[in-house]
């Protein structure tokens, strides 16, 4: 039956199934890069191939014993790939150096057959033999490798062994029988080889790829077991989140924190859609839920790389913080997220501490020990910070430099115990004369405070001081060596100023430093002021109470007789307020009063505006809005009442700077010399027509 095989047929079979084994071998390497050994196997694939191509050449005269050789060659060294593949996958190289030196001799005996001796029978019996040695071998390396006890182990040492049995029988027994057995004849053991060849090495790599499979399988199994383990030994709770937002894997951590806060396990393990958790909380942590929810969807999405968050999740019995993180999954296939959520309430409590600490620490740094109102220190860096915000702003600054009288009479007539006493008590009564947060009372030196007012004009201030001084007055504190009172006293200087690049801090200083200077050289218990705004305000003085008067300066005539007798009326009426305001303070109610004023420049305003609409005046229109705008405020804080009602003092800013001075001197002065030019124009036309009469 054997002699109508063909082998042409046979050949090209086994040479197509060495090509299939090469490229799983290949794929093999692809999914396992890593994996020892499949490179050899690999080469040994290769070297087949090649064998094959290489045969095709043997019919040709030139080329037919190198083809030959070459050809005989690739299927022993197949088998040494093969081996030594099989020894680094399975860690077990002990019989490497036998392999390599039966390698070595069969490959120069076969040589010796292919270019000198010729002898096909030879050369048959030598490369089955060889072959046969190293299959031997490489059933016996398997066999005690690292592998041995696997299924795909057992299965491969069966077929290395019998592949060294037929390849031995195919090597000895035409040596028994002689060339004349019937089996062997040609093409008997050739058809024969081929197709045990085929069979076996379809077996063998079948056994290679399953080995590598179950090694891969092993390390797989051990790598989540490894990470199972490395994840339960973490704090954090960790858990591998889905495209869908499904939960694939948690650690215990993250099933303990469930139990901890009374939820089933099932609620947040495997299978469980988490953005769905986040969206079903209690209302209380419904906000920090929403948004970390929101964080996964964008890192799942890729619109951000990474998230975190800090959040509270406190219970009635305890405060807790935690950090969560989502992080993308670096694996391949659909994209995920690793969440972790780790418990920082040991370091959140400890910053809460270190917080109160510093803030602590800063009030001893920035407060005076003994009157415990703000130091020097602090001071100098406010005052600084707010001269630089000042000139960003345009608003004026103001300070308030004040000394009590005669204080170190006092220290040596009652002693420093009562010094410090009385210190403390001016400290006191100094801050709490400051009604806005931003106002700040600051003991300067000795005897020596300062009130740093922001935003504040020259009106606020000064009535300010003026009440300093009286609050210190009806303090009370005796002083029998005071030259100026009965009771301890103060001086005071004022300044205000609209900050520029040259308005240093040493410069408002200085000036405040000098009215205090005034002050007390021309009486002590006074008030003394200076500002940018000097030319507005003059100062009267009622003994020891201080007053302004705002000056009616000849720049402010608009040329209209009649709109100049009502501006001064206006400064005439603010000047009694003023008077009122500053002897009696803020517990005056001066709201008929006020009224009536708003009432005198409403009618103030329609006479200005009808005047200047029959003048012709072209911006008459933007100055009449600028009118709506003023008693607009006016009115709006006549109104205001309850919690925060408005002070005199702030009402009479309102109607000295806004709806008087700054109107007057700055958008009334806008029209003064059109006003101004139509009168010249009259008196030209007046003087014209008295000459032609005259004629």
């Amino acid at each position: 039956m054997l002699e109508f095989i063909d082998i042409k047929t046979l050949v090209v079979c086994y040479g197509l199934c060495c090509c299939t084994q090469f490229v799983a071998f290949i794929l093999q390497y692809r999914i396992n890069k890593g994996g020892q050994g499949i490179q050899w196997w690999i080469a040994g694939s290769v070297l087949m191939v090649f064998g094959f191509f290489m045969n095709s050449f043997r019919d040709v005269e030139l080329v037919a014993s190198i083809a030959i050789f070459t050809y005989t060659a690739s299927f022993l060294l197949c088998f040494l790939c093969i081996y030594i593949g099989l020894a680094e996958f399975v860690e077990n190289k002990k019989l490497l150096r036998p392999v390599l030196s039966i390698v070595i001799v069969s490959l120069i005996a076969l040589s010796y057959l292919a270019f000198i001796e010729g002898s096909i029978f030879l050369r048959r019996t030598l490369l089955s033999f060889s072959c046969s040695i190293l299959s031997l071998f490489s059933a016996i390396t398997v066999a005690g490798g690292n592998c041995k006890h696997t299924l795909p182990a057992k299965f491969l040492k069966y077929v290395f062994i019998f592949n060294t049995l037929w390849l031995f029988v195919f090597a000895v027994f035409p040596w028994w029988g002689g060339p004349g057995m019937a089996l062997f004849t040609s093409p008997s053991p050739l058809a024969a080889t081929y197709f045990l060849l085929m069979t076996t090495s379809t077996f063998w790599t079948i056994g290679l790829i399953m080995l590598v499979s179950q090694k891969l399988s092993d390390q797989l199994r051990a790598s989540k077991q490894f990470l199972e383990s490395t994840l339960d030994g973490l704090s954090a709770n960790i858990a591998l989140i889905n495209a869908e937002g499904e939960i694939v894997l948690v650690n215990q951590a993250w099933r303990n924190f469930a139990v901890a806060n009374g939820m089933s396990q099932e609620f947040v393990s495997e299978g469980v859609n988490y953005l769905r958790v986040c969206e079903g909380v209690c209302v209380d942590n419904a906000l920090e839920a929403n948004s970390f929810a929101q964080g996964i969807r964008d890192v799942l999405e890729c619109k951000l790389e990474t998230f975190s968050m800090e959040y509270g999740c406190h219970s009635p019995e305890q405060k807790r913080w935690f950090l969560g993180r989502v992080n993308p999954f670096c694996g391949d296939g659909p994209r995920m997220v690793v969440v972790a959520h780790e418990d920082i309430t040991e370091r959140k409590l400890a910053e809460i501490a270190l917080a109160e600490s510093n803030r602590k620490l800063e009030l001893m740094t920035n407060e005076d020990g003994l009157t415990k109102i703000s130091n020097r220190r602090h001071f100098d860096a406010m005052l600084a910070y707010e001269r630089n915000r000042h000139i960003r702003s345009g608003a004026r600054l103001s300070l308030i430099m004040l000394d009590i009288d005669f204080f170190k009479n006092y220290n040596d007539t009652y002693g420093h115990v009562k010094g410090d006493e009385c210190l403390q008590a001016v400290a006191q009564t100094v801050a709490q004369c400051l009604n806005r947060p931003t106002d700040m009372a600051a003991r300067y030196g000795g005897e020596e405070f300062v009130c740093l007012l922001p935003e504040t004009d020259i009106l606020g201030a000064v009535s300010l001081a003026e009440r300093i001084r009286k609050a210190v007055m009806q303090c009370g504190i005796p002083h029998a060596a005071s030259q100026v009172a009965r009771v301890v006293t103060v001086s005071v200087g004022v300044v205000s100023c609209t900050c520029q690049e040259s308005t240093t801090p040493e410069l408002i200083v200085q000036r405040a430093d000098e009215q205090l200077y005034l002050a007390k050289h021309e009486g002590r218990n006074c008030v003394k002021f200076r500002s940018d705004e000097d030319g507005m305000y003059a100062e009267m003085h009622n003994g020891n109470s201080l007053g302004l008067k705002v000056l009616w300066n000849s720049e402010y005539a608009s040329g209209n007789a009649e709109l100049d007798g009502q501006h001064m009326e206006l400064v005439s009426i603010v000047n009694s307020l003023l008077e009122r305001v500053l002897a009696e303070g803020d517990a005056l109610d001066l709201t008929p009063r006020f009224n009536d004023v708003y009432h005198i420049v409403e009618k103030h305003f329609n006479d200005e505006e009808a005047v200047l609409r029959s003048s012709g005046y072209p911006e008459v229109d933007e100055h009449a809005a600028r009118h709506k705008e003023l008693l607009q405020k006016c009115a709006g804080l006549l109104k205001q009442d309850g919690e925060n009602p408005v002070s005199p003092v702030q009402m009479l800013q309102c109607i000295i700077h806004d709806l008087v001075l700054n109107h007057m001197v700055k958008e009334d002065g806008k029209y003064f010399a059109f006003l101004t030019g139509i009168e010249a124009t009259a008196e030209q036309h007046e003087s014209m027509e008295k000459s032609v009469r005259q004629a």
